[in-house]
């Protein structure tokens, strides 16, 4: 097993490094070993260099590579466990390992079976394979559009991200603040850059400045979170909700996945998802206000209650959205601007 490093240089002068876990046999050419899922999973049993078992391994159990589109590759083997074996590789603990095991016994997450760790950097993760998973967003789509009520899985989520928070605020204390006024700075920088390529937003401007102004003489605490936290990032598996994929926004560095940071990012990230489901099921405004209550009433905040902090979170991600919407998706354009649009003036 030969752990192939592929670096890619761009005209810009990035470079980027990508992982292709090999398997040198005789007389025969190499093949990507997640071809060949039982090579990486003999050599957790075993304690292969490299390769370290946090729970007892079975052995001789079928490999099966998932064929789906992913930025990593996952193989799973029978229904216990699964491999996701990491493509793009920066040096240092990748994130997706070290959540997953500080959220060893929460169940609110898959547990952590094992790592594949060379000088210093995460090339696999080992984890429990979920029984029987539902994808939320597919899930919540599937309510919107049968016009069924998603309240009870709405609750259970929040319920579920409050237990995340609070588990690794415990396991990973961090006695650290941001600054409301240097938040709403970025914030708005970021929805000019909005303003410069998508016209329509130019009518919410007045409304969406007084929303990051509320913010500016807050000061936030802030801990570790899921960091990319939506419906796509949930698995219901038999009765409970469990949150998967702590790597953080793909496009950010390591050391920005790491830092601290509001737990109400995630929450922000969760409520612009709710939005996406109703759009995409086509369910009324009150579905999606019902919803959103449900959930912030499970993560334990009252719905009723103005959170300026929040509004200003969820409205910095709807402002993302227009600008990536326009360029990739301009159908589902409406989803965030329809948000926007119900920002009051001055608020």
């Amino acid at each position: 097993l030969l752990p192939a490093v592929l670096e890619v240089a761009f005209p810009d002068g990035r470079r980027e490094d990508y992982l292709i876990p090999l398997v040198l046999r005789d007389g025969k050419p190499p093949m990507d070993a997640c071809d060949d899922g039982a090579v990486l999973l003999e050599a957790l049993r075993s304690g292969a260099p490299g390769f370290e078992a946090t729970r007892p391994i079975p052995a001789g159990l079928p490999a099966r590579r998932f064929a789906g589109e992913q930025s990593n590759t996952t193989v799973f083997f029978s229904d216990q466990l699964l491999v996701k074996v990491f493509r793009r590789i920066e040096p240092g603990i990748n994130v997706d390992v070290e959540l997953h095991e500080v959220l060893a016994g929460s169940g609110v997450a898959a547990e952590l079976y094992g790592r594949w760790r060379v000088d210093g950097t995460d090339y696999a993760v080992f984890l429990e394979a979920l029984p029987d998973p539902t994808d939320g967003y597919v899930l919540a789509c599937r309510h919107a559009r049968d016009g069924a009520d998603f309240t009870t899985h709405a609750w259970a989520l929040g319920e579920a991200l409050a237990t995340v928070h609070r588990t690794l605020a415990e396991r990973l204390p961090s006695d650290t603040t941001a600054s409301g006024a240097v938040l709403a700075a970025g914030f708005r920088r970021r929805f000019a850059q909005v303003e410069a390529e998508v016209d329509e937003v130019a009518t919410h401007s007045a409304a969406v400045d007084a929303v990051f102004g509320a913010i500016a003489d807050e000061v936030v605490a802030t801990q570790r979170i899921h960091g990319d936290c939506h419906l796509g990032q949930v698995l219901l598996t038999r009765g409970r909700w469990v949150y998967v994929d702590f790597e953080g926004e793909p496009m950010a560095s390591l050391e920005e996945r790491r830092a601290p940071d509001t737990p109400l990012r995630d929450l922000a990230g969760m409520l612009r998802s709710f939005g996406y489901a109703r759009a995409d099921g086509g369910a009324p405004a009150s579905w999606l206000l019902a919803c959103r209550r449900a959930f912030l009433e499970g993560y334990g905040l009252d719905p009723d209650v103005p959170n300026p902090l929040l509004t200003a979170y969820e409205t910095d991600k709807a402002g993302y959205e227009v600008s990536y919407e326009a360029r990739y998706r301009p159908h589902l354009m409406r989803v965030p601007l329809d948000f926007l649009s119900q920002l009051p003036e001055g608020a």
